[in-house]
C-alpha cells in the first residue's frame, strides 16, 4: 500500500465536512443522515466527487455537533459517511458513530479501501471505525465497471455486514436489483445528484445545468 493512503487529517477531534444532507434514501438502507467528508488519498479516475478529494480545510465540526444534528432529525434509520475518504478521518467518525449508535441509529461507511486493507493496520484508527459501524461499502471506484447493484458506483464494490443489524439483508443488497437516485436544487443554486444516476442522465444533466454546480454523492 502506498504510504500516502494512510494519511490522517490533523484534527482527530473533529470531522472535516464537505457536505451534509439531513435526509436521503439512496445511500444506504431506508432514510439516512449523510455526511460527505473532505479529503481522499486514493484519487480514483473519474471520481464522482473530485472536489472532495483535496486535503483542504472545509468546515470542521465536532462529533458531538454532528451527532446532535443527526439525532434531531426525526424518523431516520441511520447515518452514512461518504467522501472523500471517511477512513482518513476514522478516529473522529468513530466517536460520532458510537454516539449515534447508542441512540439506536445505524452507521454505514463508504470507502475506497477494501476491508482487508482496513484490517491490515495500515490505515490509522480504521479498526475503531469498523467496530462502530454496521455496514461497509468497500473498494475503489472503477469507471469501466457499471453496476445495477444498489448504492455503489462500480460493480467491484462490495457491501459487507459489520454487525448483526443488517446481516439478513446484505445478500439481497449485493444483487443487481437496480439503482435509484435523488435530484435536488439546493438553496445556493447547486444541482445535487444523490446516489448514482445513469451515465446518459449525467451527461444530459451536465449540459442542461451548465453554469450551475453539480454535486454527486
Amino acid at each position: 500500500m502506498n504510504p500516502s493512503t494512510t494519511r490522517v487529517l490533523s484534527r482527530p477531534d473533529a470531522v472535516n465536512v464537505a457536505h451534509v444532507v439531513d435526509r436521503c434514501r439512496v445511500l444506504g438502507p431506508r432514510e439516512r443522515f449523510v455526511v460527505w467528508v473532505q479529503g481522499c488519498p486514493l484519487r480514483c479516475p473519474e471520481c464522482h466527487n473530485p472536489s472532495f478529494q483535496p486535503f483542504t480545510d472545509n468546515v470542521w465540526l465536532s462529533p458531538d455537533r454532528l451527532a446532535d444534528r443527526a439525532l434531531a432529525t426525526s424518523g431516520i434509520e441511520g447515518v452514512t459517511y461518504v467522501g472523500g475518504e471517511p477512513f482518513s478521518q476514522a478516529r473522529a467518525l468513530a466517536a460520532l458513530s458510537r454516539r449515534v449508535r447508542s441512540a439506536g441509529l445505524s452507521v454505514m461507511v463508504f470507502s475506497g479501501f477494501t476491508l482487508s486493507e482496513l484490517r491490515s493496520g495500515a490505515v490509522p484508527f480504521a479498526g475503531d471505525l469498523l467496530d462502530a459501524a454496521d455496514l461497509l461499502m468497500d473498494g475503489r471506484y472503477e469507471h469501466g465497471m457499471p453496476t445495477a447493484k444498489p448504492w455503489r458506483g462500480s460493480d467491484n464494490q462490495r457491501l459487507v455486514s459489520l454487525s448483526d443489524r443488517y446481516a439478513a439483508e446484505v445478500d439481497a443488497w449485493n444483487r443487481p436489483v437496480g439503482q435509484t437516485f435523488e435530484l435536488r436544487l439546493s438553496s445556493d443554486g447547486a444541482l445535487e445528484v444523490l446516489g448514482i444516476p445513469p451515465e446518459d442522465f449525467r451527461q444530459a444533466g451536465t449540459n442542461a445545468f451548465k453554469g450551475k454546480e453539480m454535486r454527486d454523492g
